[in-house]
């Protein structure tokens, strides 16, 4: 058992002493690492084309004219008189 131990830790620390450090530890400028996030983001996500309501009132019209369902998200932070809608 301690011959195994002793391998899986010799085996642990090669692994990350020769680990590519990341970009962060190099040195990179604030606006080359936002370049590295954007790319790997993804371009286009459905659910961001969506053309979100925050009345339920005029989401409801428009599903009625489109024929489409309608989802509702509900926060329950939102005081009762909120007079949003």
């Amino acid at each position: 058992m301690k011959r195994v131990t002793s391998v899986l830790t010799l085996a642990l620390c090669a692994g990350l002493a020769g680990a590519e450090p990341p970009s962060a530890a190099k040195g990179a400028t604030p606006e080359a690492l936002r370049a590295e996030i954007d790319g790997l983001k993804a371009s286009r996500v459905a659910w961001r084309e969506i053309p979100w309501r925050t009345c339920l009132l005029d989401g409801l019209r428009e599903s009625r004219v489109k024929r489409k369902p309608v989802l509702l998200w509900v926060f329950i932070d939102r005081p009762t008189d909120d007079a949003r809608c």
